[in-house]
């Protein structure tokens, strides 16, 4: 028994030692006294509007958030009006250097707002940075980003979710660390892609979810390449090409055609589906014709895995794929 008692106490310090029992167990900050890159990763699971108020806790926390390289802003449950919950900790931030900026947004801000936010975070070499930004059908505008956005040697992921941007690039890119990219809703032609590829010669990921005005997928020079989403818009009006000789992962979810595939030929594994609108419940020859090719560029792959719509609509239409034996 008196064994037992001593393995407790050993293993339990802070609740068995009798002189840390009473006052002196509840005046002991425990999250206070680690450090402050732990206390800063821990806020940064919060909004920064949040996490701001955390110095107001003591002497310890008055700083910690704004020497954060962490910043994540969330508009959920701000009031629609203008950026200045945004401005002030922009203005208080000290930290020299970005590992995350992120920000999510339901409200259309002006030009200006956004440019200075991105000239911050590009500023700050930021590693990781994400805006989201949600669709509003009563309001448009389009949204060019500033030079200085292309030009960055330390960012590693980048993720843009901004109805009715334009990536038109009239400079040349040059994002030397970037190995993740994702894009949706963006309005990009092939020449700015090409442009965008030409300029990540690290790149591993890409995604692109119903952007306009791809028509040429064409990732033969990106050797690094290995994984690929792709979402077709449901505005366009012919099957999207797509050259990638060293992707090993592909994902497609297509609104009306299927994407044409031209070389696939690295591909390990695949994921398909569809989309189904009304009014559209059969496959024409041509839309057989275009499915029997993909599903032919498939044959080498490991792993197979289709959607439901996929499966229905291809099924009901006896459209049949089977690897030789």
């Amino acid at each position: 028994m008196a064994h037992e008692s001593s393995t407790a106490a050993s293993s339990l310090p802070i609740l068995c030692n009798d002189h840390l029992r009473g006052d002196h167990l509840r005046n002991i900050d425990l999250i206070s006294s680690l450090p402050d890159g732990i206390l800063q990763h821990i806020l940064f699971f919060v909004p920064t509007q949040l996490a701001m108020t955390t110095c107001v806790l003591s002497r310890r926390w008055r700083h910690v958030w704004s020497d954060s390289p962490f910043l994540s802003f969330v508009d959920s449950s701000m009031p629609p009006g203008n950026a200045a919950w945004i401005k002030e900790p922009l203005t208080r931030c000290t930290a020299p250097k970005m590992i995350k900026f992120h920000l999510k947004t339901r409200m259309y801000h002006t030009v200006a707002d956004m440019d200075r936010w991105m000239e911050f975070a590009m500023s700050r070499n930021v590693e990781n940075l994400s805006f989201y930004v949600s669709q509003n059908c009563n309001y448009h505008y389009n949204y060019n980003m500033p030079d200085i956005f292309y030009n960055n040697s330390s960012i590693k992921q980048l993720s843009f979710e901004l109805p009715s941007v334009c990536m038109i690039l009239s400079c040349s890119v040059s994002w030397t660390s970037l190995k993740k990219l994702s894009l949706t809703y963006s309005s990009i032609s092939d020449e700015s892609v090409a442009k965008i590829l030409c300029g990540c010669p690290i790149l591993e990921s890409l995604k692109l979810n119903r952007c306009r005005n791809v028509w040429v997928l064409d990732l033969s020079k990106s050797l690094g390449v290995r994984t690929l989403e792709i979402t077709c818009s449901r505005f366009m009006s012919e099957p999207m090409q797509i050259v990638a000789p060293h992707v090993h992962s592909l994902r497609m979810h297509n609104h009306q055609f299927p994407c044409a595939l031209v070389d696939v030929s690295s591909l390990t594994e695949a994921k398909v589906d569809v989309s189904r609108h009304s009014g559209r419940e059969t496959i024409n020859d041509s839309l057989f014709q275009s499915l029997h090719e993909m599903l032919q560029k498939f044959e080498n792959a490991e792993k197979l895995n289709f959607g439901c719509n996929f499966l229905q609509l291809t099924c009901a239409d006896g459209l049949v794929f089977m690897r030789p034996v």
